[in-house]
């Protein structure tokens, strides 16, 4: 297990060349990480907002990373996104289902091919930090899938970009 996201980010590295085979996946898959984020990119994009320090710790080492991204199609894995693109999204999605989302929530990635985000949930007290949002269910529903975003990026790494926690159920 990575003991930080610093660690669990880098294990991607390992994957920047296409491949195909890897976990059940049926598509050539290839990670890449950006340049990090600058302190005044994130400030720009969440003014006033407190964040989560596992995600500050993500952008401080890339902006954006596709993992286990399909290269040719684009229908199998997971963006974490930029930090405007994750107040977008975050934004979007507290709007649109006011009921499922908390204040303190961050849409952190998007899956790829899916309607699924990524979402921190630092007031989830009951199940799990990093939750799976599906995109009609009630968030009782969603799926906890880790403890820190380096418990999630660390399994998820383990499973080469397959959906784990589907066979957890």
């Amino acid at each position: 297990m990575a003991a930080d996201v610093v660690d669990a980010l880098d294990g991607f590295r390992s994957y920047t060349e296409a491949r195909d085979g890897l976990g059940d996946s049926p598509f050539k898959l290839a990670c890449s990480l950006d340049a990090p984020a600058s302190d005044a990119e994130i400030a720009s994009a969440w003014p006033a907002r407190e964040l989560p320090s596992d995600v500050l710790e993500a952008w401080s080492i890339s902006r954006e990373s596709r993992l286990f991204e399909d290269v040719d199609y684009g229908q199998w894995g997971l963006v974490l996104l930029s930090p405007a693109a994750a107040a977008r999204r975050t934004a979007d999605e507290r709007f649109q289902r006011a009921d499922a989302y908390r204040a303190d929530d961050v849409v952190i990635g998007e899956f790829l091919g899916d309607q699924e985000f990524l979402v921190l949930a630092p007031s989830e007290t009951d199940r799990g930090y990093v939750l799976v949002a599906l995109p009609l269910d009630d968030r009782r529903v969603w799926h906890a899938v880790g403890s820190d975003l380096a418990d999630f990026l660390g399994r998820y790494l383990r499973a080469m970009g397959d959906k784990f926690w589907e066979s957890d159920r």
